[in-house]
């Protein structure tokens, strides 16, 4: 009988031992709630603590810096859901994978328990997707192709959730915009759009190139012109111009011209009959 008043005793012990004391891990922050006074306004941080057994609960929540991905990857670490469909402002609709880079601020555990108590993350999920939809809103769909605009949906994005986490004892870290699809007929209707603008470009050049050959012909024909006319002055004010040109042309002819030599040694050339 004595050994078992023993046991039970030293069971009674381990079960007060147990409720007393508590130890919060690593990254870890506590909040105590009193069954009297509810909860307790100072977080506990990392380390041992001892509790009122019975009256004291000690609620430990991670207080680490935490992803949440929005996408279709089944291996990310912490995965809040599907891909964000938000509306663009252009009647659109996309799909955007995000990763959310988040902690909870520790001096607001005990309010975060008040107010979400542990089931914080689909507060969290709702906030993000609200608050996606409501900037994709204000974008075109052709804008969220370029890179500038992506920067900009990521500030704004920023901005907004960072008032609003912290509002939920959570401090934002970074956003990232991972991924945004367009839906099929979009993109069909994009590369058309993308097709007819190259052929409406290759027309342009064309025409443009049409252009400049016209021009270097009637540079040419002026040119041309100009040549006759300095000729023609140079044959009026000296005769014997015309004569060397035609001796010019003879000498670059391919043909051989016959020499008829004189009774005195004279040489006479009939330029006339030997040149078409």
């Amino acid at each position: 009988m004595k050994n078992q008043v023993s046991i039970i005793v030293v069971f009674l012990v381990l079960a007060v031992l147990s409720q007393s004391v508590k130890v919060i891990p690593e990254g870890r922050t506590g909040v105590i709630f009193n069954l009297k006074g509810g909860v307790q306004e100072n977080a506990l941080g990392e380390g041992l603590h001892f509790l009122i057994p019975f009256m004291q609960t000690l609620v430990v929540f991670d207080t680490r810096i935490i992803t949440y991905s929005f996408s279709n990857n089944v291996d990310d670490e912490t995965r809040l859901g599907e891909p964000i469909v938000a509306k663009t402002q252009d009647g659109q609709i996309v799909g955007i994978e995000a990763s959310i880079v988040t902690q909870m601020i520790k001096d607001q555990a005990p309010q975060v328990y008040q107010t979400l108590r542990t089931d914080y993350e689909p507060v969290l999920k709702s906030k993000i997707g609200k608050i996606m939809q409501e900037i994709i809103a204000k974008h075109v769909a052709d804008a969220l192709y370029t890179d500038e605009t992506r920067r900009k949906v990521t500030a704004e994005l920023s901005e907004s959730l960072s008032v609003s986490f912290k509002q939920s004892g959570f401090e934002l870290k970074d956003v990232f915009l991972r991924k945004i699809d367009f839906s099929k007929e979009y993109i069909d209707a994009i590369e058309r759009k993308q097709i007819a603008l190259q052929k409406a470009q290759l027309a342009q050049i064309k025409k443009a190139i049409a252009v400049k050959e016209k021009q270097i012909e009637i540079i040419k024909g002026e040119a041309i012109a100009k040549q006759v006319e300095i000729k023609g002055r140079a044959i009026q004010a000296n005769p014997r111009v015309a004569e060397l040109e035609y001796l010019d042309r003879i000498e670059q002819s391919e043909k051989k011209v016959p020499v008829i030599m004189g009774l005195r040694g004279n040489t006479f050339v009939n330029l006339d009959k030997m040149l078409p």
